[in-house]
């Protein structure tokens, strides 16, 4: 019986499967070979042999609980009970192959993800320094753009509704204290593609979209820092910096588990500034 669960397990190692598979394998080959210590334990009593009948129907015993533990595991979505598995990971370390390559694949899938949410900002590259945030007002109809916008960016895969591939159990671990929700495309929100700021009827208005020649208009530019736009561009030379796609769906921290919300989509930009030798206003 040990030379065939050595021979077993010689050309798992051989042949390329999955590892969900190989372990499912490796389980049920476990459990039936387990039961042969168990033979072999019984017969050492009826022989006389009790410390090492004993000894080994223990050893039977542990492996019978581990058998099943990882029946659960690999053969169904339910929690074992009784399972000793996260204390011996915690003082013994490492974690399971199963959740190791999932943690690798989420950290693939996020590389490509930050990769494919780099786009080149609109405006170029601006000392952070040198950046104020700005107030946009939306009309019904500038609304509707933004959500259109949103539309086609999660159609051509910029942006991912995926909360960073993450569960609702570490959403709520990696979530601040003083956080209640935290977004599907992230709290950072996705880089609008094209973007720029025009005088549309006398207003600064910011026009957005894939490129420039889907440019629609998204919203008005009211404030720039604590100051008017108007204000603002009377002491300084104003730059669309960068625009960024915020909000949509949402969860929210909530007593019992993670609640999914709406919100509408939103534009965050920021202007980049250079103070002007002569004022305007004078």
């Amino acid at each position: 019986m040990i030379s065939f669960l050595t021979l077993v397990s010689h050309y798992m190692g051989m042949i390329s499967v999955k590892s969900k598979l190989k372990n499912q394998i490796y389980t049920i080959t476990a459990f039936v070979g387990n039961w042969y210590l168990l033979y072999i334990g019984i017969r050492f009593i009826q022989n006389g042999a009790y410390t090492r009948g004993l000894l080994l129907l223990a050893i039977f015993l542990i492996f019978l609980y581990f058998s099943i533990m990882n029946i659960y595991y690999y053969f169904t979505n339910k929690q074992a009970p009784f399972d000793i598995s996260p204390i011996l990971e915690k003082y013994i370390g490492g974690t399971p192959e199963e959740v190791r390559e999932k943690e690798e694949f989420r950290r693939r899938l996020s590389r490509v993800e930050r990769q494919s949410r780099q786009v080149a900002s609109p405006g170029g590259v601006f000392d952070q320094k040198a950046l104020l945030p700005a107030t946009i007002v939306s009309s019904a109809r500038q609304q509707k753009n933004i959500e259109q916008i949103a539309e086609k960016m999660i159609q051509s895969g910029m942006v991912f509704m995926d909360y960073g591939g993450r569960t609702d159990e570490e959403l709520r671990a990696e979530m601040p204290a003083q956080q209640t929700e935290t977004y599907a495309i992230g709290d950072l929100g996705v880089a609008i593609p094209y973007a720029e700021v025009q005088l549309v009827a006398g207003k600064p208005t910011v026009i957005a979209g894939m490129n420039q020649m889907e440019a629609v208009p998204v919203g008005e530019i009211t404030k720039v820092g604590l100051s008017s736009y108007q204000a603002a561009k009377a002491e300084n030379h104003l730059y669309l910096a960068n625009a960024f796609l915020i909000g949509g769906e949402k969860k929210v921290r909530g007593r019992s588990g993670m609640i999914v919300e709406n919100e509408p989509y939103r534009l965050k930009i920021n202007i980049a500034y250079k103070r002007r030798q002569t004022s305007l206003s004078k």
